[in-house]
């Protein structure tokens, strides 16, 4: 049996909010350095709390979905974001059609209620709930965008996920719908010339 996995076992006989010290788990053969290495990668997994340093909680498990299409995505620019405490369930695609725009100088999307065509992304899975508020805060919710949960399509099947549109917004008219949102550096330069030339 794997170091973590014995771990797990005598966290599992834990009642849930039950604080103690990391020497409660005290394992033959395996140092103090490790058991910490592995306590906070159960941190990261959603299966613990380090609370204090040297001490833990056993949580309930947290475990939510959530499709990203825009600057969280893997190898975008707020991607480390999502770097901690979630599990990248790989490429998704929205069920549902929507249509997808860009900010004006198109550094980020955002999804809107329109039929308009299936939208590309990727699925997480979320582990700790501070993360998914703190990821509500980094995109504006309630205000500039809202969450709701909607099907997007994976290699292993229909799943229901988290995602961000903006409810209240209307379809520019100098754009045409996204159905993938890439992150193109020259792209955005030659949209911010285009909008200062306007302004000339």
């Amino acid at each position: 049996m794997q170091t973590i996995d014995k771990i797990g076992r005598k966290i599992n006989a834990l009642p849930i909010g039950r604080i103690v010290p990391f020497s409660y788990i005290d394992l033959k053969d395996v140092s103090k350095d490790t058991v910490r290495k592995y306590l906070h990668r159960l941190h990261e997994r959603g299966i613990i709390s380090i609370v204090e340093r040297g001490y833990f909680e056993k949580i309930e498990p947290f475990h939510e979905l959530l499709f990203v299409y825009g600057s969280l995505k893997k190898g975008f620019d707020n991607h480390k974001l999502l770097e901690k405490s979630t599990k990248r369930l790989g490429k998704a695609k929205t069920v549902s059609k929507f249509a997808m725009f860009e900010d004006t100088f198109g550094n980020y999307p955002y999804l809107i209620l329109k039929p308009i065509t299936k939208v590309e992304g990727e699925l997480y899975q979320i582990n700790r709930k501070e993360l998914l508020e703190r990821i509500d805060e980094f995109e504006g919710t309630p205000e500039y965008y809202q969450r709701k949960k909607i099907k997007v399509k994976t290699h292993h099947g229909i799943k229901y996920a988290y995602t961000y549109v903006r409810e209240t917004s209307e379809m520019p008219a100098n754009q045409k719908p996204l159905e993938v949102w890439q992150n193109n550096t020259d792209y955005k330069v030659d949209k911010l010339n285009s909008f200062l030339e306007k302004l000339q």
